[in-house]
C-alpha cells in the first residue's frame, strides 16, 4: 500500500483499528465525559436509535491496564506533571486544535518559513487512553477550551513532549516531513505515560492532491459562470512562506516573492474539497461589495508527489486581523464593554446589505450563518469605526441552532436515510421514501471524494429552495436565509457569542454556562429590534417553550460533561439519564420533523388544502430589503435620540 511507504520503512505493519474507521468526529462510550460517539450519540437524530445499545467502559480495560503496568510504565500524577515542564530550546509548537479535540495543529519549528504542507498530528479517541493517564492529561479539554488558554492543557503538554521526544529518533524525519505529500499526517497511535511505549508515526496521503482539480478542469467546468477576465493570477504553493494555522482550513502565510511580508491567509481543505472549489467559484462569479470578502488574490497550485499532476490545493485571501465578530463578542463580554449602538446598527445593516448583495446572483444565497464567518475590518488605529465582511462561501449548510426549520427538518430527515444502520433499515427506508416522495430526487449524499460541479453547493434542503426561486421566482430561500439573520441580530444586540438553544455542536464550545442566557431571552435589545427578530425567526421552536433559558429540555458542558441544562452539579446526572434527555429531545424534534414532511406532502397533492404551521409561518418573515428599511428607520430614530439628550444636557 503506497501510502504506507514511510510507516513501513519505520517499521510500522498497519493502522491503528480507530484510524481504519477514519471516524473523525467527536467516540463516545460514556456520554457524561466526552469521547467519539457524542455525535451520533447526543448531538443528531440518531440519539434515538443509540440509547439501546451498552454503554462500555470507557478508555482501556483493566486487562490492558495491567499489561501495561507489566510493561514498567508505572508512573504517578506528580512525576507527569513534572515531565510536562516545557523544554527550554522548544523544536515543536501547538497553533491550534481541530473541534474534536484530537487532531492537533502541532508542526515542528523547522518548517516554519518553508512552503505549506499541512501536517497535523492525529491523538487516539479518549476512550482508548489509560484510565489513569485520561484522567490527569483530561484530553477532552481541548474540546472547549478557547484557543488563547490551549498551550496551557495538560494535553497540550504531553503532546508537545511527546513530539520533542519522538521526531529526533526517526531517521530522516525533516527530510521525510518536507518532502511528504500535501495534507499528510502523524499518527500517535496508542497513548502511554512514556514516549517510547507509543506508537508514532508519519503516514503520508497521496489522495488529497490526486483528487484536486487543475485549473483547467475549472475553467471547463464553469466555463458559462466565471469570465475568464476574473480569474486570479496562479502560484505554486512553493511560493509561499508559511508562518501560523489558525484554522482546519486557514493558514497564515507571506508571499515573499509578490507581497513582502504581508500576512495574508491560505485556504485549503483537506477533507471535502468540492467545498473549497464551490467557494472559489462563488467568490469568482459574485461582484465586489464593500462588506463581502474579496475574491482570491492568487489561485495555490500543488504538484503532486505521485503521478506529478498539478491540482488547486487553495487560494490566497485577505487577512483581517480585527478576529471574527464571535471573536469581538467574547472579548466585549468578558471586559463589560458592550458595543455602542450606532455600531450594532451598522453591523445590522451592512449584513443584510451583504446578504442581498449574494442573493441578486442566479446562484446566489448564504446558509451558514453566524458570528464566527463574519470578520472585522477597521481602520487599525480605532475600533470606533468597525466594519463587517461575510467570508466562508462554501455553501455546505449551517449548525441545528441557525438553521431554518423548512430546512433543518430534511436534514434530520437525510441524517436517518443516510446514517442509521442495519439494525434500523424499517426507520431508514421510511426516512428515503418520506424524502423521496416530498422531494423528488433525493438520494444519499455521495462520499466521492472527487468534485464535481453543482450549482447552489451540496446541501440537498437548500438547493432544492434555490431550485423553486430559479423555477418560479419563489422567494422561500430568501426567507429561510432571514431566519438565520434574525439569529444572527440576536447574537449582536444581546451581546451573545452564541445562541445556546437545542442540541447540537455548540454545546461543545462552552463550558460551565449554565447561568448564561440563550435565545429568544432579550434583556438587552430595544423593543423595536425585538418585534423584528420575532417576525424574522417565525416558525422558530424556541417561540413554543419558556423563553428564559432556550429549551429547557437541552444539554449543556459543566465541568467538562454533558448535563441538563437546569442540573446544579455534574453529581446529579448518570450517563442513562443523560442519554434519556438526548433521546427525548430528538425525539420530539423527528416528531416535529415528520409533522413538517407531512406539510411538504400536502403541499404537492393538487387539490388537497395545505396542512400544517412552518410554511405560513415562514412566508410571514419579512424579506431582506424590508428589514434594511426597518434598520435605518432605527438608525435614524436613534440618531435623534443622541441629539435630543445631547441638548438636555446642553
Amino acid at each position: 500500500m503506497r501510502s504506507l511507504s514511510f510507516a513501513t520503512r519505520h517499521g510500522i505493519t498497519g493502522l491503528p483499528e480507530w484510524w481504519k474507521s477514519h471516524d473523525l468526529g467527536v467516540t463516545c462510550t460514556n456520554i457524561m465525559e466526552l469521547s467519539s460517539t457524542v455525535v451520533a450519540d447526543v448531538l443528531t437524530p440518531l440519539a434515538v436509535y443509540q440509547l439501546q445499545k451498552p454503554v462500555e467502559q470507557h478508555s482501556k480495560s483493566p486487562e490492558k491496564e495491567d499489561t501495561a503496568r507489566g510493561q514498567n510504565l508505572a508512573w504517578n500524577r506528580d512525576d507527569l506533571i513534572r515531565s510536562l515542564t516545557p523544554s527550554v530550546d522548544p523544536k515543536w509548537r501547538i497553533d491550534g486544535v481541530d473541534t474534536d479535540g484530537r487532531r492537533f495543529f502541532a508542526l515542528p519549528l523547522f518548517a516554519i518559513d518553508k512552503q505549506p504542507v499541512r501536517i497535523d498530528v492525529w491523538l487516539p479517541p479518549f476512550e482508548e487512553y489509560p484510565l489513569e493517564l485520561r484522567s490527569n492529561l483530561k484530553p477532552e479539554e481541548a474540546i472547549y477550551t478557547p484557543r488563547d488558554q490551549l498551550l496551557s492543557l495538560p494535553i497540550s503538554k504531553f503532546l508537545l513532549k511527546t513530539l520533542e521526544e519522538w521526531s529526533p529518533t526517526v531517521p530522516g524525519f525533516e527530510r521525510d516531513y518536507l518532502a511528504a505529500p500535501f495534507g499528510s499526517r502523524i499518527i500517535i497511535a496508542d497513548i502511554a505515560a512514556s514516549t517510547r511505549d507509543m506508537t508514532i508515526y508519519l503516514l503520508p496521503d497521496y489522495d488529497i492532491e490526486q483528487n484536486m482539480c487543475s485549473v483547467d478542469q475549472l475553467k471547463k467546468a464553469w466555463c458559462n459562470k466565471v469570465n475568464e477576465e476574473d480569474w486570479p493570477p496562479t502560484i505554486d504553493v512553493s511560493e509561499l512562506s508559511f508562518k501560523k494555522q489558525i484554522h482546519e482550513a486557514i493558514s497564515l502565510v507571506t508571499l515573499p516573492g509578490q507581497l513582502g511580508d504581508r500576512l495574508v491567509v491560505l485556504k485549503s481543505l483537506l477533507r471535502d474539497q468540492r467545498y473549497m472549489y464551490n467557494e472559489i467559484k462563488t467568490l469568482l462569479s459574485l461582484g465586489p461589495h464593500a462588506n463581502l470578502v474579496p475574491r482570491p488574490l492568487f489561485l495555490v497550485t500543488k504538484k503532486a508527489k505521485f503521478g506529478g499532476k498539478r491540482g488547486v490545493a487553495g487560494f490566497v485571501m485577505e487577512y483581517f486581523e480585527g478576529g471574527s465578530l464571535k471573536d469581538l463578542l467574547l472579548r466585549s463580554k468578558a471586559e463589560g464593554a458592550e458595543l455602542d449602538m450606532r455600531q450594532k446598527l451598522r453591523f445590522a445593516r451592512q449584513l443584510t446589505e451583504v446578504l442581498i448583495h449574494v442573493n441578486q446572483h442566479r446562484f446566489g444565497f448564504y446558509p451558514d450563518l453566524k458570528p464566527d464567518n463574519l470578520v472585522i475590518r477597521s481602520d487599525g488605529k480605532t475600533e470606533e469605526v468597525m466594519d463587517l465582511v461575510l467570508l466562508d462561501l462554501e455553501q455546505r449548510g449551517g449548525w441545528f441552532s441557525w438553521s431554518p426549520p423548512e430546512v433543518l427538518y430534511i436534514e434530520y430527515m437525510e441524517i436517518l436515510a443516510t446514517w442509521l444502520d442495519y439494525e434500523h433499515g424499517q426507520q431508514k427506508q421510511r426516512a428515503t421514501e418520506r424524502l423521496q416522495n416530498c422531494l423528488g430526487s433525493w438520494e444519499a449524499t455521495s462520499q466521492s471524494t472527487r468534485y464535481k460541479d453543482q450549482d447552489g453547493g451540496f446541501s440537498f434542503a437548500w438547493k432544492a429552495l434555490l431550485q423553486e426561486r430559479l423555477e418560479t421566482n419563489s422567494k422561500r430561500l430568501e426567507r429561510a436565509q432571514v431566519f438565520m439573520l434574525g439569529k444572527l441580530l440576536w447574537c449582536l444586540f444581546e451581546g451573545e457569542a452564541r445562541l445556546r438553544c437545542g442540541i447540537d455542536h455548540e454545546i461543545l464550545q462552552e463550558n460551565d454556562a449554565q447561568d448564561a442566557i440563550g435565545f429568544p431571552h432579550f434583556d438587552n435589545t430595544p423593543k423595536h429590534v425585538q418585534d423584528m427578530i420575532r417576525e424574522c425567526t417565525r416558525g422558530a421552536p424556541e417561540w413554543e417553550v419558556d423563553e428564559k433559558r432556550g429549551r429547557k429540555t437541552g444539554l449543556t458542558l459543566k465541568g467538562g460533561k454533558l448535563v441538563q441544562t437546569k442540573s446544579i452539579s455534574v453529581d446529579e446526572v448518570t450517563d442513562t439519564a443523560t442519554r434519556k434527555i438526548a433521546r427525548a429531545f430528538w425525539e420530539r424534534e423527528l416528531e416535529q420533523a415528520n409533522a413538517f414532511m407531512d406539510e411538504l406532502l400536502s403541499c404537492e397533492r393538487p387539490g388537497i388544502d395545505a396542512t400544517g404551521c412552518i410554511l405560513p409561518e415562514a412566508k410571514r418573515r419579512p424579506l431582506l430589503a424590508d428589514i434594511l428599511s426597518r434598520l435605518c428607520v432605527c438608525d435614524e430614530l436613534f440618531a435623534f435620540e443622541l441629539e435630543r439628550v445631547g441638548q438636555i444636557q446642553r
